[in-house]
Formats: structure tokens, sequence, C-alpha cells
């Protein structure tokens, strides 16, 4: 066990220096597009991103989770290039298809999204840049099924420098504002894809289409696409509502405070790219269900303390990185970094889920999830602005988060220490809020910052958070009635 643990930690380092690549164009323009666009024009950027992403998650069709369950299954070479083959057909068509409408329907769809007509150009832009980052996307996951992980670097690497260099010389050199932003991210996108496919050559054959294969995916991956939606409203509705009840300013506001979403998602997906591969590979092995307790145990740790270091040095951040105007965004960085905790337990949880072939359950958290973020949204945003929509958001990942964890432990039980793990993320939120609001200034106030993180890592030392559960222990409450019955149906 030792063993499996540490090639998950040296390939979780290796998939987090490539991740840090491909997410440090978020963090490295920050700097520079603060201060070469105005706050609304930044504000549109991010919207016409964020609704991009969302896109993004519901066009995959949850077929990347399909090809890491089943890669490892197919009895030869051949039969495994046919999935990445038919794999990578399906996504080509769907996202030119979606593309191509998108684009006709950007006089229509900009006013709404954007508030203006007279942004859908940046509509058509986004909706051309789509089948360009699905591709990227592509070549990540056989990557990674391939066990390749300096191949994955090397794209995300070559991604980061793209983007950031290319958009850069477009805002300042060529004064293209927002289109510059966006023309960037098409053109970095664009090679990074044709560059992906090089280096999946190996595994690709065109014309390759398995009609059996695709079905066998598409039943597996099907029911994620409400999932994918609900998800992708999550993270896209708390700027659209922003926009609507406040300003585009405030936008710009809540986009920088979503850095650090970033910040603490590029550490938790070096670990969620490794974790994936190797989940499967190992789910048949006697050890497996310790390994995977003892896996959750020290990502709830770790995660945990990453969203802490984020929260209570936010503002330091924000000192350095960001223009005076935009320095309110400390506090909903405080959520939004435990948002990204919780969204990462969301999928080390669903692993549960995904090894019992009942991929359709994760429809009843994603849809709880969407419903709680949405009115949360409504409710909290007009009236407290950033703050309340990262607040939002974090319930809607904390929602998915738990009710999965419930429902993986319905349809395949694991010697989880859930209490634990709760304890240890909620003590960790409430530090970084206090923290955050009342250290005082300058080397006192660092000080302060940094002995709040070393009592905290002592405190889950004492939690033993890397152990399973004994066989002796008590084993947990049973879920809800209501949840229990759904599954209880099944």
């Amino acid at each position: 066990m030792r063993e499996a643990l540490r090639k998950l930690s040296g390939e979780s380092l290796v998939y987090g220096f490539g991740q840090a690549g491909g997410r440090a164009v978020q963090l490295l323009l920050v700097p520079i597009l603060t201060r070469a666009l105005t706050p609304s024009a930044y504000g549109v950027s991010e919207l016409v991103i964020a609704y991009s992403q969302t896109a993004v998650i519901v066009l995959v069709f949850g077929m990347d989770g399909a090809l890491a369950r089943f890669f490892y299954h197919e009895p030869d070479r051949d039969a495994r290039i046919r999935m990445v083959s038919t794999s990578l057909a399906f996504r080509i068509v769907t996202s030119c298809v979606v593309a191509a409408a998108l684009a006709l329907l950007a006089p229509r769809f900009a006013p709404g999204l954007i508030g203006s007509a007279v942004y859908q150009k940046y509509v058509l832009l986004g909706a051309l840049t789509l089948p360009c980052t699905l591709l990227v996307m592509f070549a990540n996951d056989v990557l990674r099924v391939t066990f390749q992980p300096w191949k994955f670097v090397s794209l995300n690497v070559a991604q980061t420098v793209l983007t950031c260099g290319v958009s850069i010389y477009l805002v300042l050199v060529r004064h293209l504002g927002v289109a510059g932003v966006l023309y960037g991210r098409l053109f970095a996108d664009l090679t990074c894809a044709l560059f992906g496919l090089v280096l999946v050559r190996h595994t690709v054959r065109w014309g390759w289409f398995g009609g059996e294969v695709f079905w066998r995916m598409l039943r597996y991956g099907a029911p994620l696409v409400p999932s994918g939606f609900a998800y992708g409203l999550i993270l896209s509705v708390d700027r659209f509502v922003l926009q609507r009840t406040r300003s585009l300013e405030e936008v710009a506001i809540y986009a920088v405070a979503m850095k650090f979403f970033a910040v603490v998602s590029m550490g938790i997906a070096a670990f969620q790219l490794a974790y994936g591969p190797f989940a499967f590979a190992r789910a048949g092995h006697p050890d497996a269900p310790r390994l995977f307790a003892r896996v959750f145990g020290l990502y709830v740790t770790a995660a945990s303390f990453l969203g802490l270091a984020v929260t209570v040095f936010a503002p330091e951040a924000l000192a350095v990185l960001v223009p005076s105007h935009y320095r309110a965004a400390a506090l909903p960085a405080a959520w939004l970094g435990f948002a990204a905790v919780a969204q990462g337990a969301y999928s080390v949880a669903s692993v549960g889920v995904a090894l019992s072939l009942k991929t359709w359950l994760l429809t009843w958290s994603s849809a709880a999830a969407a419903g709680i973020a949405l009115v949360a949204q409504i409710a909290l945003t007009p009236r407290l602005g950033a703050p309340g929509a990262a607040i939002a958001t974090f319930m809607g990942y904390a929602t998915s988060a738990l009710l999965t964890y419930r429902i993986a432990q319905r349809v395949h039980p694991l010697p989880f220490h859930g209490g634990r793990m709760l304890l240890t993320l909620a003590s960790a939120i409430s530090i970084g809020l206090l923290v955050q609001r009342f250290s005082p200034a300058g080397i006192a106030g660092v000080a302060v910052k940094l002995a709040a993180l070393a009592a905290f890592a002592a405190a889950t030392v004492r939690l033993k958070m890397w152990r399973e559960r004994d066989s002796g222990e008590a084993p947990e409450a049973p879920a809800s009635s209501g949840l229990h019955g759904s599954i209880g149906d099944s």
C-alpha cells in the first residue's frame, strides 16, 4: 500500500506541474489585464470565458470519465485504440456542430448573456474556441490513461506560454482589449489541439470508429450530462447574477477572487488527474478499500490546509497583484478557495459511484447542488455582491460533495472517516475567515497567520486522517430517508 501511495504522490506531483502550467495563465494575466483593461472590460472578458467553461463541461458528455473507466478493461492494444479513436470522432463532431450553432445565434445570445448586442463578436470568438479547447482536453485525457505525464506537462506548458504571450501582445501592443484576450485563447487552443493530436498519434487511428464501444461509453457518460450541466450552471450563474443585479465592475472584482479558486484547484486538480486512472486500475485489489480511505483522508487534510493558506494570505497577494479597487476580492476569495476544496471532494467521493457503474445517481447530487447554488445566488448576490456570490458558489459545491459522499457510501461502501473529514474542512473555513478578518497588519499579522497554519496542521495530525476507519468503529449514520429510498429503488 505504501508503494501505491508513493506512486500516486509522484504522479500527482508530475501532473501538478503540468496542471500548474495549464492553469497558470489564469494567474499570470491578472496583474496585466486588471491594469490594461477597464474593470467593465475585464468583467466582459471573464463572463465570456466563464460561459465557455460551462459549455465545455457539458460538451464532454461524460466521455472523459467513460474512457478512464473502461480503457483498462479492453482486451488488447487494438481495442484500446478503437476506444480512443471513437471518443475522438464523437468529440470532433459534437463540438463542431454546437460551435456552429452558437456562432449563428451569437447576435441573440449576446444581450442575454453579457447585457448588450454589441458584444456578439466576443460570443462568436468563444464559440469558435470550443472545438479547440475540447480537443486539448481530449489529448490530456488520453495522456493520463496511457500514463504519459511528461507529455501531459509539455502540452499544458505550451498552452500557457502561447495564451499568455499572444494575449499580452494583442492587448498591450495591438490594443485589441477584450478581443485580444479571446483571440489569444483561440490561437493557443488551436495550436495546442494540433500539438495534442501529435502527442497521442500512436493511440489514435482515423476511421476506427466502434459502434459497440461508442454505445457502451455513451451509456456510462450520458447520465453525467445532466451533472455536467448542473456544475456548469454553478460555474457561471454567479457572474450572470452579478452582472444582472450589480455591475460589470463587481463582476471584475469577483473574477479576480475566482483566481484564488484557480490557485487551490491547481493543487487539487493535480491529485484528481492522477487519482482517476490510479483508482480504476487498482479497484480489484484486495487492499483497495483501505487504500481509497487513506487517500480521501489525506486529500481532505492537504486540500483544507491549502484552502486555509490561500484564505489567510489573500489580502497580501491582492496588495501586490492588482490595483487598489480590486482589493475587495479578499473575502470572496476565501469562500471560493474552499469551494475548490469541496469540488475536489466530490470528485474523490464519486469514484465509488463510478465503480458501481451507477453514474446516473450523480444526477441527484448535481441537481440538488445546482438548485442550492441558484437559490443562494438569487438570495445573497443582489444584497451582498461578490461575497454573496462566493458564499452561494461554496454552498453549491459543498452540497454536491456531501450528497455524493452519501450516495457513494450506499452503493460502494468504503471505510472513510466522514465525520473527521467534515470537521477538518469546517475548522479550516472557520480559522481562515477569523484570521483574515481580525489579524493585524504587517509582520505581526503574518506571524499570526503562520501560527494559525501551524496549529491547524498539528490538529490534523492528531486526527490521524491518513488512516482508514477501524473495523471496530461504529459505522456512519445512515443517509436521510429520502435519499435512501431513491437508491434503494435502484
